[in-house]
């Protein structure tokens, strides 16, 4: 963990003040599972880490409370957040919807600009899984997603969504390490770009919302699996 903060903090150390610094350097190790669900978030120790007052660090937490990214644990003070099945369920759920939504106008909007944005993603995605680099595949998958929302032209959405990607991106665990799926979403990802190019709104949206609902089975099977050991 020290050593994935100091990469964090060398990359997002002259972003702003000490509380926007501290913000942006804990909020990057929360969403890449640099401080993984459950830990526990004391101010003395993060100030000493980061090198600043508690007074940043506070209010720096103040707001990633107000995201839901970390939480109250009783007994125990801040911790980051570990999402219930319920909420697990919540989200997928709210993303399938939206989701489909950004591919659907994605597939009435894109211009030529984010139509050549998605493709370059794509031939990067195609790149990772030819050489099973899982982990980039997973941030890659990631980017190219949010292209999709950004051809959608709609930029509530566009940050809706990219909100709630990075709930789950904070998760240690991946469903492109279950075998075969690394195909499967890359064979999705060619779909979706053939589907937004050809102007295809209702199949671009079948494939978004199908795409969600199977990572949300994998999903589950990996929690209960856990669960289970």
């Amino acid at each position: 963990m020290t050593a994935g903060l100091d990469q964090i903090l060398a990359k997002f150390g002259n972003v702003g003040n000490a509380a926007e610094t501290a913000y942006a350097v804990l909020r990057e190790a929360i969403v890449t599972n640099t401080l993984a669900p459950g830990t526990r978030l004391r101010a003395d120790d993060l100030a000493m880490r980061l090198g600043v007052s508690k007074t940043p660090i506070r209010e720096a937490l103040r707001k990633l409370q107000a995201e839901e990214l970390i939480a109250v644990q009783p007994g125990s003070g801040l911790s980051v957040k570990v999402l219930s099945e319920k909420e697990l369920f919540d989200i997928y759920y709210i993303r399938e919807a939206l989701e489909g939504m950004a591919a659907r106008l994605a597939a009435d909007n894109c211009g030529p600009i984010e139509l050549a944005d998605l493709r370059h993603v794509l031939s990067d995605v195609d790149a990772a899984h030819a050489t099973g680099q899982v982990d980039k595949l997973r941030l890659l998958t990631g980017k190219f997603q949010l292209a999709v929302f950004h051809a959608a032209r709609n930029e509530r959405l566009y940050r809706l969504l990219k909100h709630l990607q990075e709930h789950m991106r904070q998760l240690s665990t991946s469903t492109l390490t279950v075998p075969g799926r690394p195909a499967e979403v890359v064979a999705h990802c060619h779909a979706l770009v053939a589907a937004i190019a050809a102007r295809k709104p209702d199949e671009a949206e079948r494939l978004a919302r199908d795409n969600r609902r199977r990572t949300l089975e994998l999903r589950l099977k990996l929690l209960r699996s856990s669960s289970a050991t």
